[in-house]
């Protein structure tokens, strides 16, 4: 974790726009340049790269060459592995970008597989649970999803995910930390975009060990936080923000957002919460902290945003990986959220864009 790592500059989002727009505008005149069954055999592809991507991270290479470039059969011998099979696996990930080869056969890391090492920016444990064999399975049942509106997750292993992890510890700690590399790769850009600073008590509802709000705890020391979840979801909090040395204005209540939310606070906080339940159950989270919140407080939805149209986005993919995964959870549009919030008795004031796929959806009680 970043824990005394100063605050990352970015650069301003309409920067980043521009050059995803003439990133797209290449990709589509690319893809308008060949027939369309070439074009979608070299999207078929990736059904290769995955898994090797996912053995990578699971034999952890990067981290055994973080010393020095190695061969193939250097590694095989470091993992007491085939070193044949090794070398395929070495050379089809560095044709990818993941690993780069040096003209004498050795292969070193690059800027993309530094980011299977564990750390600061790593994506390690976020690629061992989506590439692993509960989440690999579960995406072969989508066709279940897709005929009877269920999720599929039930249906392939017979509970909800959140029971499922219950029973298997391993796979909950590994479920744990891929959401602590993903929320890592999102606190810049979150700190970034908004200013905390204006807001004495800070609530992070459904916040799990604390990482966002220890986070915003760090950079803005004039406000305290309220961490609020499950008594499950909480076991590793006090270790996480005693870390982002926050203990000292931090308080953690467990409880269930369904029926009860503390407070007052100022600025409230849903962080890939809204996602995860159908709109009834949104209405009902959303109700309880308007019911919680300050008359001049502050919500503070942070999500992805479905864009209209037929562009490309990550949130319509994520979206895929929702429906299978949760009964009713869902990526939303901008007027979806807004109507929500509105039947919430809340108010949109403003979406905020980040560089990253997260947007700060910021709402407050309607007067």
């Amino acid at each position: 974790m970043m824990h005394d790592a100063p605050l990352q500059k970015l650069p301003p989002y309409w920067f980043i726009r521009i050059l995803n727009s003439f990133r797209s505008f290449l990709l589509r005149l690319n893809r308008n340049m060949f027939p369309g069954n070439v074009v979608l055999y070299e999207q078929f592809q990736h059904l290769w790269m995955l898994p090797s991507l996912y053995v990578a991270a699971k034999l952890d290479i990067a981290t055994i060459l973080l010393e020095r470039p190695l061969t193939a059969a250097a590694i095989a011998e470091r993992l007491q592995a085939d070193p044949v099979n090794i070398a395929r696996i070495m050379r089809a990930l560095a044709s990818q970008g993941v690993f780069r080869q040096h003209r004498d056969g050795r292969y070193a890391l690059n800027g993309m597989s530094k980011a299977l090492v564990e750390g600061p920016g790593s994506l390690r444990f976020m690629i061992l649970h989506h590439l692993g064999p509960v989440n690999w399975n579960l995406m072969s049942n989508l066709e279940y999803a897709v005929m009877s509106g269920k999720d599929a997750f039930s249906d392939k292993y017979g509970s909800m995910i959140y029971d499922f992890l219950k029973d298997h510890p391993e796979e909950y700690d590994l479920f744990d930390r891929s959401m602590t590399n993903l929320s890592d790769l999102g606190l810049a850009p979150i700190l970034n975009a908004y200013h905390f600073s204006g807001f004495p008590v800070i609530a992070d509802i459904g916040g799990g060990e604390g990482f966002l709000l220890a986070s915003i705890l760090k950079f803005n020391p004039s406000c305290r936080g309220l961490l609020f979840d499950t008594a499950d979801a909480l076991v590793k909090a006090p270790a996480m923000i005693a870390g982002l040395h926050a203990s000292d204005r931090t308080s953690v209540v467990p409880g269930n957002f369904f029926s009860e939310i503390p407070g007052p606070a100022d600025l409230y906080l849903l962080k890939n919460i809204i996602h995860n339940w159908g709109d009834d159950e949104s209405l009902r989270i959303l109700a309880k902290i308007g019911e919680a919140m300050n008359p001049e407080g502050r919500l503070l939805i942070i999500e992805m945003v479905v864009p209209e149209g037929d562009g490309p986005s990550l949130s319509k993919l994520l979206d895929i990986q929702m429906m299978a995964t949760l009964q009713g959870g869902k990526e939303r549009t901008a007027m979806e959220y807004k109507s929500l919030l509105e039947q919430s008795g809340l108010s949109l004031t403003r979406i905020i864009h980040t560089i990253a796929p997260i947007s700060l959806i910021e709402a407050r009680k309607i007067s």
